[in-house]
């Protein structure tokens, strides 16, 4: 079932590749995820859960002593709930152009039913992970509102929640922005297109320019983490020297940092303070994911072999794995240790929604780069765990609760016959939950 060939690319040695059986979907382009001001009234302090908790407020991190490696991954920023506003229900006036300050005003006012919500961001990576049998948290911030509220809820139910705010709570009160992100999706039900809209998509970037530390919970919560995952969208947010101190204090205490571009890969060829923050973290990140199509406007080519080539043959980066998702193809790493590549098929399945692949997929990534380093499992076996959470990620509709069904990925796996990677799968799965309980 395995082939091996040889491609040479300049300035490098040549990268030896096996082929797998897994997934790498393509994540769509998400808007800015942003907060905005919504009028629902709620009496609940419910901030921040720690883990196996569902309700009832925590104290902040800030005033507990972590255990040495609490969690095994904790994701940096991007908390935020996604809505979803059919076009009908809204204003006539307001459906030929939904992204609009106007619109957000009207939907503060008229806020939709709850059973119109879900989680969003950095959530689908938190309960990807926590799916996995990981102990996940996550630095961010969540208001004391009716959507900050559901979505502690939501991830206390999936054994994760909110570890510390990442900037001081002071700060969010100094800038009016005491609610929780929300992103409004507009489906428009005849054509089945969805748009976003979120107060973020006006500007300014970053949102919190002026701001030099991060709060002591989140420095404590990120000297005890096996990972950090980083998003593209963090940088609406915060300045890229924060950005960059969060990761490398992570890596001074043994941490890896995962770094993923995704949809705003666009917006740092700026050829100014944007595209330094990419590099910055091209260079100082341990894994580095993108799809095909993120490639192209990173390193300048969407071949996913040429891609890898490029990125690994980067003479400053700490980078150990690069990885390139192909969508229905499968995904592409290459292992800058042993001048590897590891191509990995895509699994066939019936595809519901592609939403929530790639960051469940990078959950999938972080447990197994963990393993591999304590000599735990291999690179094949992680692809092979990787394609399969992505895999049963679209057997879904949407994000947050719908990604990566545990039973899912276990069926995906064991209907792909006895190999050996895939056996080292479903291993790790078992190792992980042995190792949380």
């Amino acid at each position: 079932m395995t082939s091996t060939s040889v491609r040479d690319f300049p300035g490098m040695e040549p990268f030896r590749v096996a082929t797998q059986g897994a997934l790498g979907y393509r994540a769509p382009r998400h808007a800015v995820h942003a907060p905005y001001r919504i009028h629902i009234p709620t009496t609940s302090r419910h901030r921040r859960v720690g883990r196996g908790e569902t309700g009832g407020p925590r104290p902040s991190a800030t005033n507990e002593r972590l255990e040495a490696n609490q969690f095994d991954l904790v994701t940096l920023s991007n908390l935020c709930v996604d809505v979803i506003v059919p076009k009908d229900t809204l204003p006539a006036s307001m459906r030929g152009a939904p992204k609009s300050e106007t619109l957000l005003e009207y939907l503060g006012q008229n806020p939709p039913p709850e059973a119109s919500w879900e989680v969003g961001g950095n959530t689908n990576t938190l309960i990807a992970g926590a799916r996995l049998g990981m102990r996940t948290s996550a630095l961010g911030h969540i208001g004391d509102d009716a959507f900050g509220e559901f979505l502690c809820k939501v991830l206390g139910g999936e054994n994760s929640g909110i570890c510390s705010t990442m900037l001081d709570d002071g700060l969010f009160e100094k800038q009016g922005l005491r609610n929780t992100l929300v992103c409004y999706v507009i489906v428009d039900k005849e054509t089945n297109k969805h748009e976003f809209c979120s107060r973020y998509d006006f500007g300014p970037w970053p949102l919190f320019d002026n701001m030099t530390e991060l709060s002591a919970g989140a420095e404590e919560a990120l000297r005890n983490t096996s990972a950090v995952f980083v998003n593209g969208f963090v940088f609406d947010e915060v300045p890229e020297g924060l950005v960059v101190h969060a990761a490398k204090l992570s890596q001074s205490h043994g941490a890896a940092v995962l770094f993923d571009p995704g949809p705003r890969s666009w917006s740092f060829d700026d050829g100014g303070a944007r595209r330094h923050a990419l590099d910055t973290m091209l260079r100082i990140a341990d894994i580095v994911l993108m799809t095909e199509e993120e490639a192209g406007a990173v390193v300048g080519t969407e071949d996913a072999y040429e891609a890898v080539g490029r990125l690994m043959d980067r003479k400053d980066s700490n980078m150990s794995w690069c990885i390139v998702k192909m969508g229905e193809r499968g995904a592409l790493l290459g292992d800058r240790k042993t001048g590897q590549m590891f191509l990995q098929e895509g699994y066939k399945v019936d595809v519901e929604d592609t939403v929530g692949c790639g960051d469940s997929f990078a959950a999938a990534i972080a447990l197994g780069f963990r393993m591999c380093r304590r000599g735990e499992a291999d690179i094949e076996s992680t692809l092979a765990l990787a394609g399969a959470v992505g895999a049963a990620t679209a057997m879904g509709e949407g994000a947050g609760r719908n990604v990566a069904d545990i039973s899912r990925v276990r069926g995906i796996l064991e209907r792909n016959g006895s190999s050996s990677k895939v056996k080292g799968a479903l291993q790790m799965i078992d190792s992980a939950w042995q190792t949380t309980i």
